[in-house]
């Protein structure tokens, strides 16, 4: 019984390692004032001009904003005026996705108007890999929330995601009107040392493998 304990201390040390998103909301300002990546080494999607990533599903490359349908996301360091530049809108008549010749660990967004029931998926092929809703990324401890409020700076936030599973495919989705997003980024960080209290975790679960192995012996 001692063992099995062991052993399961020890696998939850290592997927204590492994499983752990850190979500935060550090950003810098683009040139054309929106908020974007803070990430220096992380290629960026701005959608003005021509996109540099392949998207496929129902959404639409848009600027400005019309009723009902989509609304430009206010940059939430002033929250004096809508973004003007061109950003994306998945809609609910399906999804909007892209894919990548290589994977990587960190995503971020410039997220604006966000609803609750906007989902933003991640895979590598074809395994699902995270999910996040809008209620999973929104930061009332500090704004407070109000769900798909255009000029809210609790819902038009620019979202860091590190630490996540390797991805090579993004999928963004909305059961209504509508999920909208500018200066996506993707990179791969050098990952940060880990909590304290996770490598005692882990620490201790090598412990246990190492008693183990003194009573086979």
């Amino acid at each position: 019984m001692k063992k099995f304990f062991l052993i399961l201390f020890l696998i939850l040390g290592i997927s204590s390692l492994s499983s752990a998103v850190t979500i935060d909301y550090t950003h810098t300002l683009a040139s054309d004032g929106t908020l974007t990546s803070s990430f220096a080494g992380a290629m960026i999607e701005t959608f003005d001009n021509s996109t540099k990533w392949s998207w496929t599903g129902g959404g639409h490359i848009v600027s400005g904003s019309l009723s009902g349908k989509y609304a430009a996301p206010y940059n939430n360091l002033y929250m004096t005026a809508p973004n003007s530049t061109k950003y994306m809108s998945a809609d609910p008549s399906g999804y909007y996705s892209t894919s990548f010749a290589t994977t990587y660990t960190y995503f971020g967004l410039f997220w604006g108007s966000v609803d609750s029931y906007n989902t933003l998926s991640f895979y590598n092929g074809n395994d699902l890999v995270h999910s996040f809703k809008g209620t999973d990324i929104t930061n009332p401890g500090k704004y407070g929330v109000s769900y798909g409020n255009q000029s809210a700076p609790s819902t038009n936030l620019y979202v860091n995601f590190y630490d996540l599973s390797e991805f090579d495919r993004i999928v963004m989705k909305s059961t209504g009107y509508a999920f909208e997003a500018d200066n996506l980024a993707v990179g791969n960080p050098i990952l940060p040392n880990p909590e304290p209290a996770t490598m005692l975790l882990f620490g201790f679960g090598l412990i246990g493998l190492a008693r183990i192995g003194r009573k086979k012996q």
